[in-house]
């Protein structure tokens, strides 16, 4: 079993897969995927390619600690049990990648580009089955958004940090979980002992699941003599 913190390195192999199979089934076989900054020395010896840059990560904007509360997780057991335990709840991490396209000519790159739009496009959610590696949870579906543009200072600072000019780039994200490894055992209550005090002698006290406050009160004595019937009565 895949550790879960590799949901990550594989959300980044998903999409490069999915472009990857989009690219031959349109005739482009020899399209290299790169998973990493579009440098030239990553680029070079590799053309035509596609850049798959993770380029910036957010933390949900709640924050890890602005909701104290936990989830319920089942758990197989060895013999075949379920058994319940607690868990903070999980933290959700925003991945944005931009996608680049290199070519011999800006013709090729076009074309690539507009494969890639058009990939993102029809594949809003990606299913479980089509997700690659086992850090997935078995009913999760990825959905990836297209962007806004940056803005042209962001993008020129981006290209620049690379000593590269500024050229067109397809701006896609998607949200992914990050799970607590740390479980806690959550046992559910079985019987409940509840205990009552009269609210007529504080001496006496009964317990029991579903106990009675006034079955356990004695009468009020109001004076007087006991009648023959052992209640009470006055003397006249």
């Amino acid at each position: 079993m895949t550790p879960q913190h590799h949901i990550i390195k594989e959300t980044s192999e998903t999409l490069s897969r999915l472009l990857q199979d989009e690219f031959k089934r349109n005739g482009y076989k020899r399209v290299h995927i790169v998973e990493q900054a579009p440098k030239p020395d990553a680029i070079e010896g590799k053309l035509p390619a596609v850049s798959v840059y993770l380029y910036q990560m957010s933390i949900d904007p709640e924050g890890y600690d602005s909701t104290p509360s936990s989830e319920l997780v089942e758990v197989p057991q060895d013999d075949g049990s379920i058994k319940e335990f607690f868990r903070r709840r999980r933290l959700w991490v925003r991945l944005d990648y931009l996608m680049s396209a290199w070519a011999q000519t800006p013709e090729d790159e076009q074309l690539l580009l507009g494969l890639i739009i058009r990939t993102v496009m029809e594949n809003p959610e990606i299913t479980r089955d089509r997700l690659k590696g086992q850090s997935f949870e078995d009913d999760f579906k990825l959905n990836i958004l297209m962007s806004a543009r940056l803005d042209e200072g962001t993008l020129a600072r981006f290209w620049g940090s690379l000593n590269q000019p500024v050229r067109p780039a397809v701006q896609a994200w998607t949200a992914i979980p990050i799970l607590p490894e740390k479980l806690e055992e959550f046992k559910r209550v079985q019987s409940r002992q509840l205990e009552y005090k009269s609210i007529t002698d504080p001496r006496i006290s009964e317990t029991g699941p579903s106990g009675n406050p006034f079955l356990a009160a004695r009468r009020l004595d109001l004076g007087g003599t006991p009648g023959p019937s052992g209640g009470g009565g006055t003397k006249k």
